[in-house]
C-alpha cells in the first residue's frame, strides 16, 4: 500500500517545487529587522490591457474549433463540455485563501527578479553544483519513503499524480533559479557599501532605557543582546547580515553615522526600539562577474542569505525593475489599484 501524503510529504514536495524563491513567510521570522532593512516597490503606472474572455457555454468540440489555442490553455477542466477557466479557479482560490495566492505569486515574481539581476550580472553556475542540489532533493524524498516499499518514481506517479521526469525537470529549473537568486542577492550586498552590525531590539522605551543603562554600566553589547533582545539574532549576540548603505533605511542611516566599535540609538522602527553596535564598514566590491564571482562564492560558503539581507535586495530590485501585479487582479476579477 502506498503511504498517505503526510504533512511532511507535502512540505517536502512543496520545497522541491519552490526552491527558487525567498517566500514572504521568511519575513515573519524576523519582522523587526526586515521592516528596518526593506524598501518599497514602485507601482507600474502603465494602464492595463483588457483580458480576453472565453466564450460562456461553449462545448469542448466547438472550443477546439473556434477558440484560439492560447485561450484554451486557460481551461483547467471541462464539465459537460463547458470549460472551467483558470480565472474561475483563481477567483475561488483567492476567496478561500487569498494569502496563499499572493504569496505564491510573490515567489514567482521574486524568482524572475533574481533571474533578471543574475543575467545582468553575468552570473555563471557550476553544473555539478546544480546536479548535487537536485540529487539532494531526490535523496530527501527517498529517505521519507524509506521502509514503505515504495520508490520515489512510483510515489510521484501513483500517490501525487505527477510525472517523475517532469517533476525533476521542474526541480532542476527551480534549483537553477535558487542558486542564481543566492548569487544575485550576495553580489548586490557585496557590490554596495555595507556595515556589519549587531542590534538589540526591544518592545518599549522603558526596555530600551534598561538596555542603555546596562551598556553604560560597561556590559558587553552582545551579552545585553542575548539577554534582552527579542530579535532572532539575539542568540548570535545580535549580529545581523550586512546592512547596505541607504538613506531610505533608518537602521542604515544610524549604522553609517555611528563610529566603528561604538553603539548608537535607541531608534524607533516598526513599533520597536533598536540599539545598534557597528563592527565594521566595508566598501563596495566592483567589477564584472569574472572579477567578483569568486568573492561571492566564497562568502556564500561561509554564510547563507538571510531574511534581512533578502529584504534589502528585494526593495532595491523593486526599484530597479518594473513590476506590475495588475494582471493577477484582472484574473481574479478584482478592481485594479489606481
Amino acid at each position: 500500500m502506498l503511504p498517505s501524503p503526510s504533512m511532511k510529504a507535502c512540505a517536502l514536495v512543496g520545497v522541491a517545487l519552490a526552491l527558487s524563491v525567498f517566500t514572504s513567510c521568511q519575513a515573519q521570522r524576523s519582522t523587526t529587522t526586515a521592516s528596518a532593512l526593506s524598501g518599497g516597490m514602485a507601482p507600474d503606472p502603465a494602464p492595463p490591457s483588457p483580458a480576453p474572455e472565453l466564450p460562456v457555454g461553449l462545448n469542448e468540440n466547438a472550443a477546439l474549433a473556434t477558440v484560439d489555442s492560447a485561450l484554451l490553455d486557460t481551461a483547467v477542466a471541462y464539465v459537460a463540455g463547458d470549460p472551467i477557466d483558470v480565472r474561475e479557479l483563481l477567483a475561488h482560490w483567492a476567496h478561500r485563501d487569498s494569502r496563499s495566492v499572493f504569496d505564491f505569486t510573490d515567489r514567482l515574481v521574486t524568482g524572475r527578479l533574481a533571474l533578471a539581476e543574475a543575467n545582468r550580472l553575468g552570473v555563471k553556475l557550476d553544473p555539478q553544483q546544480v546536479d548535487e542540489r537536485v540529487n539532494e532533493t531526490r535523496t530527501a524524498l527517498a529517505g521519507m519513503l524509506e521502509g514503505s516499499g515504495v520508490d520515489v518514481d512510483r510515489y510521484l506517479m501513483e500517490k501525487l499524480g505527477l510525472d517523475p521526469t517532469r517533476y525533476f525537470e521542474l526541480v532542476r529549473d527551480e534549483t537553477v533559479m535558487q542558486l542564481m537568486s543566492e548569487r544575485a542577492v550576495r553580489a548586490w550586498t557585496l557590490g554596495s557599501e555595507h556595515a556589519e552590525v549587531a542590534v538589540i531590539v526591544v518592545a518599549t522605551k522603558e526596555e530600551a532605557e534598561a538596555a542603555v543603562g546596562r551598556l553604560n554600566a560597561g556590559e558587553v553589547f552582545e551579552d545585553v543582546a542575548r539577554a534582552l533582545s527579542m530579535d532572532p539574532s539575539a542568540e548570535n549576540g545580535g549580529l545581523l547580515p550586512p546592512v547596505v548603505k541607504s538613506e531610505m533605511s533608518v537602521l542604515s542611516r544610524l549604522a553609517f553615522r555611528t563610529k566603528i566599535g561604538e553603539w548608537g540609538g535607541p531608534i524607533a522602527e516598526g513599533g520597536s526600539q533598536i540599539l545598534i553596535k557597528v563592527k565594521k564598514h566595508t566598501k563596495a566590491l566592483e567589477g564584472a562577474w569574472d572579477v567578483v564571482g569568486p568573492s561571492v562564492e566564497a562568502d556564500l560558503s561561509t554564510r547563507p542569505v538571510e531574511d534581512p539581507e533578502y529584504w534589502q535586495w528585494r526593495g532595491a530590485m523593486g526599484r530597479r525593475y518594473k513590476i506590475d501585479m495588475r494582471p493577477l487582479f484582472r484574473l481574479l476579477g478584482e478592481p485594479l489599484a489606481q
